[in-house]
């Protein structure tokens, strides 16, 4: 029971790392102009808007609820998503191309439900994979809309492209190298010599990461619907975020064709991939820069990075009240266990 209680601890140490930079990040999120702009928004509008970015997080929750049952672990969605807003909160607000909260993940897997860590590690890493993948195949697959499109700039060119095109590359490779009983980590845990190191912490961790990568490599082997499910099911999130994103330029009264949509979008989505807490002023300036770039005025592009500046913070914090809620309640039902 004392490992146990000391593993909840762990919890609070992972949730409560992002509190530091939560109040940076909100300390620099101007808030008075946000309720300003929420103010020209009419109810219905913001009612739809709210419910197209529910659907993107229940995808999302759904995407990684299928990887889950296919590896024999049965929760409800509300418990997945919950976890997954509580890893949003915490990928937001702390520094990095949108990650940090998946160690969460993994823990509330195992300390609140009787799945094994290789289960909960192998699963969370391939819902990342996955996200990664359609997230560079769609903002890939933009850029190359935009650079045909007629939009020229001399910000973006196919130079300037191609490392990212490339970064895509590497999730489909690593699903490849799986399906076919290749295993890259384990070549790598063998090779720096982590399943044989004197530190127990350090092999566990090696023989964790091999045998996760052998758990994704039999579901990518016995699972494939359930693979090209999640797949479709990441393509549908994206979709949405696009819908999102097209309908909020309309109700701001910006008139733009499909293809300026997805060029100032492609753009907001390359602003969260900086090492920064919630992209904070790059995702501003690439707004801005989007719109100048269109022939639109900067506050165009203001407007429009305050909405989902509103958005995400607003998703974060929920976020982060979920999972401090959840790690109370795990902590106090131990104690009345002891």
């Amino acid at each position: 029971m004392r490992s146990k209680l000391s593993n909840v601890k762990w919890l609070w140490v992972i949730w409560l790392a992002a509190i530091p930079l939560l109040g940076w990040s909100l300390k620099s999120t101007p808030v008075e102009d946000i309720f300003r702009l929420l103010g020209r928004l009419h109810i219905s509008q913001l009612l739809l808007l709210v419910g197209v970015n529910a659907l993107v997080l229940l995808s999302i929750s759904v995407r990684w609820q299928v990887i889950l049952l296919a590896m024999g672990v049965k929760l409800p969605l509300n418990k997945i998503l919950s976890y997954r807003l509580t890893s949003f909160g915490i990928s937001y607000f702390t520094p990095g191309p949108q990650f940090g909260g998946e160690p969460a993940q993994v823990a509330f897997l195992t300390r609140n439900h009787p799945v094994q860590s290789v289960s909960a590690v192998s699963s969370v890493y391939l819902d990342k994979l996955l996200e990664l993948l359609v997230n560079f195949l769609i903002i890939g697959g933009g850029m190359l809309l935009i650079l045909n499109s007629g939009i020229q700039n001399a910000e973006l060119n196919y130079t300037n492209a191609t490392p990212l095109l490339l970064l895509g590359l590497i999730p489909i490779a690593h699903l490849i190298a799986l399906r076919i009983n290749c295993f890259p980590f384990k070549g790598m845990a063998q090779g720096t010599g982590l399943l044989g190191s004197k530190v127990d912490w350090i092999k566990k961790a090696g023989r964790l990461l091999v045998e996760a990568e052998e758990r994704i490599a039999e579901f990518l082997q016995k699972h494939p619907q359930s693979l090209y499910l999640a797949v479709a099911v990441s393509v549908f999130s994206w979709g949405m975020m696009i819908l999102e994103y097209f309908l909020i330029t309309r109700f701001l009264g910006l008139e733009l064709t499909i293809t300026q949509v997805i060029f100032t979008f492609v753009l907001s989505r390359l602003a969260f991939l900086t090492p920064l807490p919630a992209g904070l002023g790059v995702l501003e300036a690439s707004q801005v820069f989007a719109m100048q770039t269109i022939g639109l005025p900067a506050a165009s592009g203001l407007a429009l990075s305050l909405w989902m500046r509103a958005r995400d913070v607003a998703i974060g914090l929920l976020g982060l009240g979920l999972g401090g809620w959840t790690v109370t309640r795990t902590e106090r039902s131990l104690q009345r266990e002891v």
